[in-house]
C-alpha cells in the first residue's frame, strides 16, 4: 500500500508498515556518496530489508547485496544486484554447489567448512574468504555482540592466525577475510578494526583481494562524521592498495525511514495499570522485541512522567506479549494510534525470513 500525501490519516487498516520513499532516497544519496569519496564498496544486507518493490531502488544506488542464504540470493538476482557476498554460520554441500556461479565472494566461518570447500576454487568462479572473530572488547549489548570468547560466529583469530603459520599451503586459494565487528558504530570503531587488522594479519594481509568489514557502521546517523571516515580508509588503501573494503550496514540503508502502525482494541485496569491492547503482537510483528527485549520508540511518549501512562500489549493470548511501559503526551482512546518509529529495519524481515530461512517441513507419520 502507498501512503499519500495525507499520511497516516489515509491509512484504514491496521497493523502495517509504511516506508517514507524521500528517506529511504536521502540515506541512499548519502552512502552513494560515502561509496565514491571512500573507494569502498557498500553492500546492502537482505537479513534487515527485503521488500522486492524496494530492493531494486537500493541496487541501483549501491554496489552489491549481502546474502545468507538462496531465497535471499534470489532477491539480490531479482533486483540486479552488482556484487552479491554469501555468507552462512554453516553450508549444505548441495546448496552451496547450486549458488557458486551466481556470487562474487563468500566467507566460511569456520577451518572446517574452509577445509571442506575450498577446493571447490579450482572449478568456480567466487571469491572465498574467511570470517574471524577478532575479540575486540567493546561495549556491545550480548545479544549481538560477535567478539565474544564463546561465539560462534567467526574463527578465533588466534586460532586462525596460528594455524596460517602452520601452514600456509592450507589458505592457497584465501582472498579475503571477514570481519563483523561493530554495532551502530561511530567512524572511531572502524579506526579500532583496522587497527587491529593491520597490527595482527601483517603476514596474511599481502595475498588478500578483499576484506568485508560487516555491519554495525552507523552510516546515515545524523552524528556520523564522514570526514573522519573517508581519513581512516584513505590511510589503510595507502598502505594496501590492492585490497578493496566492503561494508554491509544493514541498518544504515533503511534508518528512519519508516514507522509501524497500531491501533488501540481496547484498555483494561490491571492491578491500578493501564493495559493498552493493540493489534499486533510481539510474536509476531515485533519480534526484535521478544529476542533482544529492546526497547521500542512511540510517537507522542516522553522519558519523564506525564498523567498518561500505560502499558502496551499485543492482542495474542501469550501473557508475555507485553511490548513495554510508556508515558504519552496525550490520553489513549479506543481507536486511536500507536506508532512505532523506526521499523524499517529486520522488523518486516524477522516475521517470516530472517537471513533466509526456509520454513521447516510438516510430516504426518
Amino acid at each position: 500500500m502507498k501512503v499519500g500525501k495525507s499520511g497516516m490519516n489515509s491509512i484504514d487498516k491496521t497493523p502495517c508498515f509504511v516506508m517514507r520513499q524521500e528517506k529511504l532516497d536521502k540515506n541512499l544519496a548519502k552512502l552513494s556518496n560515502i561509496e565514491r569519496r571512500s573507494g569502498v564498496k557498500i553492500l546492502h544486507s537482505i537479513k534487515s530489508f527485503n521488500k522486492a518493490s524496494v530492493l531494486p531502488s537500493i541496487a541501483s544506488q549501491l554496489s552489491g547485496m549481502s546474502v545468507g542464504a538462496i531465497k535471499e540470493l534470489n532477491m539480490a538476482q531479482n533486483a540486479k544486484a552488482e556484487h552479491i557476498h554469501l555468507y552462512a554460520p554453516a553450508y549444505k554441500e548441495a546448496e552451496l554447489l547450486t549458488v557458486l556461479d551466481n556470487i562474487s565472494t563468500l566467507s566460511f566461518n569456520s577451518l572446517y567448512q574452509w577445509k571442506k570447500f575450498s577446493a571447490l576454487k579450482l572449478t568456480t568462479k567466487p571469491s572465498m574468504g574467511l570470517r574471524i572473530n577478532p575479540k575486540l572488547h567493546l561495549p556491545i549489548p550480548s545479544y549481538c555482540n560477535p567478539n565474544l570468547e564463546y561465539s560462534r560466529l567467526g574463527i578465533d583469530y588466534l586460532v586462525f592466525l596460528d594455524s596460517y603459520r602452520e601452514n600456509s599451503d592450507n589458505f592457497k586459494y584465501l582472498e579475503g577475510l571477514h570481519f563483523h565487528a561493530l554495532f551502530q558504530s561511530s567512524a572511531q570503531g572502524l579506526l579500532i578494526l583496522l587497527e587491529h587488522i593491520a597490527e595482527h594479519y601483517m603476514e596474511v594481509l599481502p595475498r588478500l583481494e578483499w576484506i568485508n568489514l560487516g555491519g554495525g557502521h552507523n552510516f546515515t546517523d545524523d552524528e556520523y562524521d564522514v570526514e573522519s571516515f573517508v581519513n581512516i580508509v584513505k590511510k589503510f588503501e595507502k598502505v594496501y592498495p590492492h585490497i578493496q573494503l566492503y561494508f554491509e550496514p544493514g541498518e544504515s540503508v533503511t534508518k528512519d525511514c519508516g514507522e509501524f502502525i497500531t491501533t488501540v482494541l481496547d484498555i483494561v485496569t490491571v492491578a491500578e495499570r493501564q493495559v493498552v491492547i493493540l493489534d499486533t503482537s510481539i510474536e509476531t510483528h515485533l519480534l526484535d522485541v521478544a529476542i533482544v527485549n529492546q526497547r521500542l520508540k512511540v510517537k507522542g511518549t516522553q522519558s519523564s512522567a506525564t498523567s498518561y501512562f500505560y502499558e502496551l500489549t499485543g492482542n495474542s493470548c501469550l501473557q508475555g506479549d507485553i511490548i513495554g511501559e510508556y508515558f504519552f503526551e496525550d490520553e489513549l482512546k479506543i481507536g486511536s494510534r500507536v506508532v512505532f518509529h523506526n521499523m524499517m529495519s529486520y522488523s518486516m524481515v524477522k516475521m517470516t525470513e530472517f537471513n533466509g530461512m526456509e520454513n521447516a517441513e510438516f510430516i504426518l507419520l
